[in-house]
């Protein structure tokens, strides 16, 4: 990539970049005053607004990448984009920024494809450093458009493309991504790797129901996950939770995460999968709504890039329009990355209480595999209005408790090879 500014701008940026913002805060305390006098409110001595070139067209990932930097560098702070659109390639967060986007600020991915390739490898828009980061924060009431139409057009025309990811950070203790919309991923938009304590919260996730393999938010290999209160529209996954091996590797299972107050639109539901070999653990979902989407609470994953899938328990669901409102399927086979033969998928542990579908296609598929068979499923308070019943297959602990399936054609459960009660 190669970045150019004008000299005018170049001065402008130096003085810019002295950064007193990302400055340490002085511990001094302030002298008391009195009562009647009027006080200025201080300057936040952490905040700098960013004076980058907000003409949608000029590059502007060097200047941003230097403050991001410089702020890194210096302590720590937050750093401003105020309305515009600023158009940037590939840029790395570091440890201890904050960066905002204020109403109207976006931040634009560059047209031009081969800024996406570094060293003859293609990297995400927002990235991680590659090592161990600490306190990330995205944030604001602005937007993150990832100018993803040239390359959906390029993928379809040729299907082995890699695309970059919206937004990927790895091995990140303390990640916050916060009030923005992310939209128009070339790919996945919101790609957690390997971190601690992620916090995402009220974002506004946006692309084209056709758009392929634009997932909404993909926590990978991550422990302690939280997702409240997001709206999520796109081409795949809504959210699809994955815990597969890393250079080859089992790693830690992907554990302890919570999903509540979440909105689906079009997508692929809220998924677990497909790679599940290093296991998923302590999921909790509540109080969701899915509208329209294609499935709704799903499993995905197939021998040879599955795990052990434990402790999973969905509550206060609400479904309208669902095509497929309850999948399980060990023998997804469309992931062609299932070269592990020992890694085997399964379910252990899975409640589901109070979950109401009207307008569904089929009221679910919960199928295990005959070797490996679903245990310990509890389903209870559900009703359920579908044009076919559930199937359920190669279960075993299965309970179910006051459930009302009405079918249009056939019976309301078709059960092989399950053994339970209440059903």
């Amino acid at each position: 990539m190669n970045y150019s500014l004008p000299r005018s701008l170049s001065l402008a940026l130096v003085l810019l970049l002295g950064l007193a913002g990302c400055a340490k805060k002085d511990a001094t305390p302030s002298p008391s005053v009195p009562p009647t006098t009027t006080v200025t409110p201080p300057v936040d001595p952490h905040l700098t607004y960013l004076k980058l070139l907000a003409d949608g067209t000029t590059n502007q990932a060097l200047p941003l990448q230097k403050a991001i930097d410089s702020c890194s560098a210096a302590g720590g702070g937050t750093l401003v984009l105020r309305k515009g659109t600023y158009m940037i390639g590939p840029i790395y967060m570091k440890s201890s920024v904050t960066l905002r986007l204020d109403t109207l600020a976006t931040l634009l991915a560059s047209p031009n494809m081969p800024d996406f390739t570094v060293n003859g490898k293609v990297v995400n828009l927002i990235n991680g450093p590659g090592g161990a980061i600490h306190d990330v924060t995205l944030t604001g009431a602005g937007t993150i458009d990832g100018n993803g139409a040239p390359w959906w057009a390029a993928f379809q025309a040729n299907s082995a493309l890699v695309r970059p990811r919206l937004i990927y950070i790895t091995s990140c203790q303390n990640l916050t991504v916060s009030g923005l919309t992310l939209t128009n991923s070339p790919s996945f938009h919101l790609v957690p790797s390997q971190c601690q304590n992620v916090v995402i919260s009220k974002l506004k996730i946006i692309a084209p129901s056709n758009s392929p393999n634009t997932d909404g938010i993909d926590p990978a290999n991550c422990n302690q996950v939280s997702i409240t209160n997001c709206t999520i529209d796109t081409g795949d996954d809504c959210i699809a939770i994955k815990s597969g091996r890393v250079n080859g590797a089992l790693v830690d299972a992907c554990q302890n995460l919570t999903v509540t107050g979440c909105t689906f639109l079009h997508g692929h539901g809220l998924s677990i999968g497909s790679e599940t070999s290093s296991g998923v653990k302590n999921l909790t979902v509540s109080n969701c709504t899915f509208t329209g989407t294609t499935n709704g609470i799903r499993i995905k994953s197939e021998p040879g890039l599955g795990g052990l899938i434990q402790n999973v328990n969905y509550s206060n669901i609400s479904m309208t329009g669902v095509t497929n409102p309850l999948v399980i399927n060990m023998a997804y086979a469309l992931n062609p990355n299932n070269s592990y033969p020992a890694d085997i998928p399964s379910v252990s542990g899975m409640t589901i209480d109070h979950l109401t579908v009207t307008g569904a296609k089929n009221a679910g598929s919960l199928v295990g595999l005959t070797t490996l068979p679903i245990q310990n499923l509890t389903l209870s308070n559900l009703t359920i209005s579908a044009q076919t019943g559930l199937v359920m297959q190669n279960a075993t602990g299965v309970v179910m408790s006051n459930w009302v399936i009405n079918v249009t054609s056939g019976k309301s459960i078709i059960t092989q090879n399950v053994q339970g009660t209440g059903f």
